[in-house]
């Protein structure tokens, strides 16, 4: 199993775990959709719609020009914020935006959709699903609470009765 990095362009197909927080570049659509399940994230398992920037649909499935795509991406820093993504990509002298519809985060599952290719923004501990990965805290029920507070009181009646 190889390790991908930020700047990686990969290649994803129908039904692969995505690894990485990734910029959709082209898929087998001919609009540049493809859809995703994200139960992993929000636990929804209906598909959600993500599309390439439409000036990009022209590089397809032509691995030349995919490997020669010379662009730069630039974006806020890795956060928390699972619903919000805002970037810049600059490529052939022109400027994209980009937001949450362009991207594929770590932990979405790649449905319907036969092939996509995608560059990495963050990965390893910077995606947006390790950010949002914190310290669980144990919750405790009113029953909880109320059986140690009678627990206690009679352990401090049975230490004064000694």
């Amino acid at each position: 199993m190889s390790v991908v990095v930020v700047g990686d362009i990969i290649r994803m197909t129908s039904n692969e775990f995505v690894a990485a927080d990734l910029l959709l570049l082209s898929t087998s659509d001919a609009n540049g959709l493809c859809f995703v399940e994200t139960s992993e994230l929000d636990g929804e398992t209906n598909l959600k719609c993500k599309q390439c920037q439409p000036d990009l649909t022209e590089l397809h499935d032509n691995v030349e020009l995919i490997s020669a795509l010379d662009g730069e991406v630039v974006c806020e820093p890795p956060n928390n914020n699972l619903s919000k993504f805002q970037g810049t990509l600059t490529w052939r002298g022109k400027k994209y935006s980009l937001d949450n519809e362009n991207v594929l985060l770590r932990g979405c599952i790649l449905r319907n959709t036969e092939w996509c290719y995608c560059v990495v923004l963050f990965a390893g501990a910077e995606t947006k699903l390790m950010q949002n990965a914190g310290e669980s805290f144990f919750k405790r029920t009113s029953m909880d609470r109320l059986l140690n507070t009678i627990i206690l009181g009679v352990c401090l009646a049975y230490r004064q009765m000694l």
